[in-house]
């Protein structure tokens, strides 16, 4: 691929210069607007279409929306606002929205309805709009969630899992697995023997049961032995059957330290003699220790892996769709 950069060292100007040429400003003399016009043309120089869509917007030129500076988001939750209604996806959401304006992109949310009943009509607006990059959202926290369906006329994708709901399409997840062995890594240092492992149930099949794996193999490796000190799934992450599950669970398995996505782990500890070590999956607040997901990574590298499927103008089924697993980071509590 010929860059700027190519035809600056060929004619002997700054990469400046040449990039100023190239949009017609007045800048450079009409001599050298012409010279680097026609030797990028020789070359075969193919601008960059979403770089030239942020620089236009970066500098004035862009007002005029396309493709390359307006993305949707589709998701089928139980209502049009559901997204937002959820303490962690509104986060997610918020990420996604501060990520896409930091390059110049509006992102427009889109409900499918919570059965798909609008879906067509969805698929018709973005046409008529030219929106052709799309992110489908995470599917709702509900139980026997449905797959959105898909319109590959002329869409690129990117979803954020589970993985198994579009097999074909790209997929920005968070590194569920390597970040309970990051969890228990840092317990282990800290000398907690007897780690445990608390989720809400319908958080198995949305992690692609990578918690379950990840720990088996970690207490495996510990020499706890088979069959014994079980992860605690929960019904609810709020109720009193649920805190008096969890009570019961740490004092019968000895639990010494917990890694958990229920944040009301914490509250419930506080009503024992012995209180577990906590460590949380997604820390918000200072107070907490536990793995920070790295929400804003898993933003930018949406943004980009949509760019880079846009630019290569593929249609949604992809022949190999790229698993991305975005890494999360320890993070202590502040004292």
């Amino acid at each position: 691929m010929i860059t700027q950069k190519d035809i600056a060292e060929k004619l002997g100007l700054s990469k400046q210069a040449v990039s100023l040429a190239l949009r017609g400003s007045l800048k450079v003399s009409e001599a050298t607007r012409q010279r680097v016009k026609e030797t990028a043309a020789a070359m075969g120089y193919q601008p960059d279409p979403a770089l030239s869509a942020l620089v236009n917007l970066r500098t004035g030129l862009g007002r005029v929306a396309t493709r390359w500076n307006q993305f949707a988001l589709l998701h089928n939750w139980p209502t049009e606002r559901g997204v937002r209604q959820s303490d962690f996806y509104s986060q997610w959401l918020q990420s996604l929205h501060k990520a896409a304006a930091a390059r110049g992109i509006t992102i427009e949310e889109y409900w499918t309805g919570a059965n798909g009943e609008n879906h067509n009509a969805v698929f018709r607006k973005l046409r008529h709009r030219n929106i052709t990059g799309i992110f489908i959202a995470p599917p709702p926290q509900i139980p026997d969630v449905q797959a959105l369906e898909i319109s590959n006329q002329n869409f690129q994708f990117v979803t954020f899992g589970p993985e198994h709901f579009y097999p074909n399409l790209h997929t920005i997840q968070f590194d569920f697995y390597e970040n309970l062995r990051l969890a228990w890594s840092v317990l282990s240092e800290r000398g907690f023997q007897r780690i445990g492992l608390v989720f809400a149930n319908y958080q198995s099949e949305r992690t692609g049961y990578a918690w379950r794996a990840a720990y088996h193999i970690e207490k495996m490796l510990s020499g706890c032995p088979v069959g014994t000190r079980m992860p605690l799934e929960l019904e609810s992450e709020t109720s009193r059957a649920s805190c008096d599950a969890y009570q019961k669970w740490v004092q019968e398995n000895e639990i010494d330290a917990v890694i958990s996505s229920v944040y009301d782990v914490e509250k419930w500890n506080q009503e024992l003699a012995t209180p577990a070590e906590v460590a949380i999956f997604n820390v918000n607040h200072p107070a907490q220790q536990g793995i920070d997901i790295n929400l804003p990574q898993m933003a930018e590298t949406a943004i980009e892996l949509l760019l880079i499927e846009m630019q290569r103008s593929q249609l949604a089924h992809t022949k190999h769709p790229y698993r991305i697993h975005i890494p999360g980071k320890w993070v202590d509590r502040q004292s």
